[in-house]
């Protein structure tokens, strides 16, 4: 008869599986400490960057929106034009203004201005940036002259309106200075003055905008040369009467 022979010892399951047990939970509970000192670290770092993200991302709105509110003054207050007016003599006397008249011909359109019993002769009116080829011109023919600086600020809509129409009118007149310029067209122009809106009714300078406006869009649709001492003497006085404000 045949039989299979076990090696009989106590079975050593049971105690391997305790000690399995016990070294999970062991391990478990090493694993839960390290993880309960890394994890606070890990959200407070979340939360300081997403408290910085939102902080940048308002500030950001902020400015913008200060922008969006402000933006009329913004324009208002960067609305300036310099200027600089190019006399060449003063006299008691009307003949010898219009002496030196004749001479500055060949340099631009110039004009007489009557005032105080005096006879002042300017060369032109030019913006502050474009005025250095001038006066080169001027030095180099040994001409004496004097330099009036002007400074037009447009701080609400009227006087930016103002602003912008005095600035195309002398850019008008310093290209019909120009010796190979024999006239200017003027439709454009006037399509641009009917577009300008918006100007404040109770602004203190509402009615010379509406004063240079009336007088630009009454202007003959072509500009011949020989009117630019006609407009210069305008734009001169009224430059002056702004100044008075």
């Amino acid at each position: 008869m045949r039989y299979t022979r076990y090696n009989y010892k106590p079975p050593r399951k049971s105690s391997n599986f305790i000690i399995v047990i016990i070294l999970t939970l062991v391990a478990a509970v090493a694993l839960g400490t390290i993880f309960s000192k890394l994890l606070p670290k890990n959200n407070n770092l979340n939360t300081e960057v997403q408290d910085k993200a939102t902080e940048v991302g308002l500030e950001k709105e902020i400015k913008i929106d200060k922008e969006s509110v402000d933006v009329s003054k913004v324009i208002a207050e960067s609305n300036i034009k310099d200027y600089v007016a190019i006399q060449c003599g003063v006299f008691s006397k009307k003949e010898n203004a219009l002496l030196l008249k004749k001479n500055l011909m060949k340099f631009g359109a110039p004009f007489i201005i009557e005032e105080d019993n005096l006879n002042r002769v300017f060369l032109g009116i030019y913006p502050k940036h474009n005025v250095d080829s001038i006066m080169g011109q001027l030095n180099e023919n040994k001409i004496d002259y004097v330099k009036i600086n002007y400074q037009l600020i447009g701080k609400d809509t009227a006087s930016v309106q103002i602003n912008e129409m005095v600035n195309a009118d002398i850019e008008i007149l310093n290209r019909l200075s120009e010796k190979d310029t024999k006239a200017i067209q003027t439709v454009e122009f006037k399509k641009w003055l009917n577009s300008l809106e918006g100007a404040e009714e109770k602004s203190e300078s509402y009615a010379y905008m509406a004063e240079i406006k009336s007088y630009l869009t009454a202007l003959p649709e072509e500009i011949k040369r020989e009117k630019t001492e006609e407009e210069y003497i305008y734009i001169y006085k009224f430059i002056n009467k702004l100044l008075k404000l």
